[in-house]
């Protein structure tokens, strides 16, 4: 407890005496009100010096030409050294209430110098006048209210108030500001409010373990938590409160809080003072919890930090909201909130739209076709909302250009973001299937049915995987569905496997029991891809629309008839519908007369997890494709490493950061030179300079225009 306030003027010596808080003084003709100054001619600094902050009343004060702005002040003022310009000054600034916003610091400075005598000297020899602890503590924070943007009056000014808050056993107001002028000295009232929550087995407040991960000098911040200190902030918190709950508790140990303060008065030296506060800052289990808090936050955060660093405007964007984490999203506002509300509605209505009207919503640094990395962005803010866009980039879709087909659509928990083997088999198969059915014109409903149901079965996909197929089948059917681009997937394929895709493509093609001559071409097609005999295809069609499909025809050793000369048949003729076994209607294509012979379509595409597992082989090998060397390219230069890259890698970055601007065709001659793809090496290239300097070293601006990033290139060869 503080003890009875003592008289107003306590007298230290024969010859000076303390002006207690409150009480009034009047020093050469300036009435002083406040009090908390040493008055008088003769007091000795604990450093054997004469007292810094005592006021001489005999000594001269020039009121006629007062230095306010202290232009004849030294660097440690004392009042017995100081000028009667500046005296004048000085006693002004404290007659009128020491709050003027502009004075001196050094006025400021030299009244601190007096309440750290009071405190470190007289109440810690006499406990009696502990009772002026709490109106100096006022009087400090109130200063520091002022003057703080003076960065060495805050710092001494903070340090001061920790101090006074252990010394006063009071648990600090605010929790302490997220700044690190010296980590090696985190703020006492932090340790003493840890040490007080752990005392009364309180768990730590979020607030506070914030600022006890922030300040400790084992976890490492990054530049991601200081320039996007609000969201960091916000993540921390939020990530704490669904971990701990209440709160983390934190059991006292034998350490006890110790605080070592160094004065700014130079009549002072460094005062220690000791504790029964339990000091846990440095409790193992509660460091490594909050560090692992935090570093997940920062990592999480990384791309948007990345992303306001080439943007400092760009907080509130709808390109900056798709890289921030889900919990940050909260109620989204403005241009994000329309963005939501659009797509969601897409979504209800299940159709595809124009590539043009996604635009008018998404910001694109070209109206020829959206970036990747603008792609990427919106595939990301669409999942935060619980949507999905196909085509997406991530899962190897084209570009989106005005004219592309788009369909936006609800996902499940845990949308893909990558291609498995077996997505990717799965849309390789259903893009084949697709254009087989799409050859005549039209897609039956039975036919949509049926394979994507098998697909999703067969193939094992997740429930992710299944949503994004049935949208990437809608967009398909909105597209102009081509063969071209697929050669590079099969060729690599033996013989029995490409035979197994033809024959599950038959029974596509067969199953709504109408086979037109578009169709055929289509087969014939994708036969030829197949590098298959394409004069098998009738007789395959024949065997699956007669049920005989227990085995598949032989080649024909010579010439086949695929049918008599003279005028073409408007389609290849099918039998009358009969009743049997196995011979079943389905949905709107029972109406028209179209049978399914589910069973024996069944039998074929029991076959399908064979494809799937030889296409599974063929997207493996396609990953080590983009930087792999291709055969009979030159050896990789003998250059030294940057940023941990390989020799061609190190070497192409070396040519790029000769240029601020290279074409996108300039580029893939400069890869082809080193044997390595284009797409690969940027992204080799990009991801080495950000985990070396935060930053990509490549920007494409969608537009054929690649732009060398000077700041990176600047770091990475410093």
């Amino acid at each position: 407890m503080l003890s009875t306030p003592p008289p107003a003027i306590h007298r230290l010596t024969r010859h000076a005496q303390w002006v207690g808080p409150g009480a009034p003084a009047n020093i050469a003709g300036v009435q002083i009100p406040g009090g908390m100054l040493f008055v008088g001619q003769g007091l000795t600094a604990p450093t054997g010096d004469l007292e810094p902050a005592l006021i001489n009343p005999a000594l001269k004060v020039n009121h006629h030409r007062p230095d306010y702005a202290g232009s004849t002040m030294g660097y440690w003022p004392s009042y017995d050294e100081i000028t009667p310009e500046a005296r004048a000054a000085y006693l002004q600034w404290l007659g009128t209430g020491r709050g003027h916003p502009s004075a001196y610091i050094g006025y400021v400075f030299l009244f601190f110098y007096g309440i750290e005598r009071r405190v470190l000297v007289d109440i810690a020899n006499d406990p009696t006048l502990s009772w002026e602890l709490p109106p100096l503590r006022a009087e400090v924070q109130r200063l520091l209210s002022i003057y703080g943007d003076n960065d060495s009056f805050h710092r001494y000014a903070t340090r001061f108030l920790g101090l006074l808050e252990v010394l006063t056993a009071a648990e600090p107001s605010v929790v302490p500001p997220l700044t690190r002028e010296n980590k090696w000295q985190p703020p006492p009232s932090l340790l003493v409010q840890l040490g007080t929550f752990a005392s009364d087995g309180r768990p730590i407040p979020a607030d506070w373990a914030l600022a006890w991960a922030w300040y400790h000098p084992d976890v490492s911040l990054r530049t991601t938590a200081t320039r996007c200190t609000d969201e960091f902030v916000a993540l921390f918190k939020s990530r704490y409160a669904e971990m701990y709950n209440a709160g983390l508790l934190v059991r006292p140990g034998q350490a006890t809080v110790g605080l070592e303060y160094y004065a700014a008065s130079q009549g002072l030296p460094s005062a220690t003072l000791t504790t029964n506060i339990p000091n846990v800052f440095n409790d193992p289990d509660a460091r490594r919890q909050l560090a692992s808090l935090a570093h997940s936050a920062m990592d999480d955060l990384e791309p948007y930090s990345r992303y306001l660093g080439r943007n400092p405007d760009g907080r509130g964007t709808v390109s900056a909201a798709a890289l921030l984490p889900r919990e940050l999203l909260g109620q989204p506002t403005g241009e994000v909130a329309r963005l939501r509300s659009w797509a969601a509605d897409l979504a209800d209505t299940r159709r595809a739209i124009s590539g043009d009207a996604l635009f008018a919503q998404w910001p694109i640094k070209s109206p020829e076709r959206m970036a990747k990395p603008e792609a990427v962005a919106l595939a990301q803010l669409l999942a935060q909302f619980g949507l999905a866009i196909e085509p997406d980039v991530r899962l190897g879709g084209p570009a989106i250009t005005p004219a592309t087909p788009v369909v936006v659509f609800h996902a499940t928990d845990n949308p893909p973001n990558a291609a498995t083997a077996s997505y990717a088999a799965a849309t390789t198969l259903l893009h084949l299937a697709t254009a087989v059915s799409a050859a005549d014109g039209t897609i039956s409903e039975a036919e949509q049915i049926h394979l994507v149901s098998h697909l999703k079965s067969s193939l094992q996909l997740t429930t992710g995987e299944q949503a994004r197929l049935e949208a990437h089948l809608l967009w398909l059917t909105a597209s102009d569905i081509k063969l071209t681009g697929l050669k590079r997937r099969v060729e690599a394929l033996n013989r029995s496997q490409r035979e197994a895709v033809a024959d599950l493509l038959v029974s596509v093609a067969a199953a709504d029991g109408v086979i037109s001559p578009d169709e055929v071409a289509s087969l014939t097609k994708i036969f030829r891809l197949l590098s298959l005999d394409t004069s098998q295809v009738h007789s395959r069609l024949h065997a699956h629309l007669s049920g005989d499909v227990s085995r598949r025809p032989e080649p024909a050793a010579g010439p086949v008839t695929v049918r008599p000369a003279g005028a073409p048949d408007p389609g290849y003729p099918i039998r009358e519908p009969e009743k049997q076994e196995g011979l079943h209607r389905l949905g709107p294509a029972a109406g028209r007369g179209v049978a399914l012979d589910l069973a024996a379509i069944e039998a074929k595409f029991a076959e399908t997890a064979e494809v799937s597992s030889l296409l599974t082989d063929i997207f493996s090998d396609d990953e080590p494709e983009a930087t792999t060397v291709r055969q009979g390219a030159a050896e990789p230069p003998d250059t030294p490493s940057l940023a941990g890259l390989d020799g061609t890698h190190s070497a192409i970055l070396r040519t790029l950061a000769g240029r601020d601007v290279w074409t996108r065709s300039e580029f893939e001659e400069l890869a082809a030179q080193y044997g390595v793809m284009p797409d690969g090496a940027l992204d080799t290239l990009n991801e080495a300079a950000l985990d070396t300097v935060d930053e990509p070293f490549v920007e494409d601006d969608g537009n054929d225009t690649l732009t060398i990033n000077d700041f990176a290139r600047q770091e990475l060869f410093a």
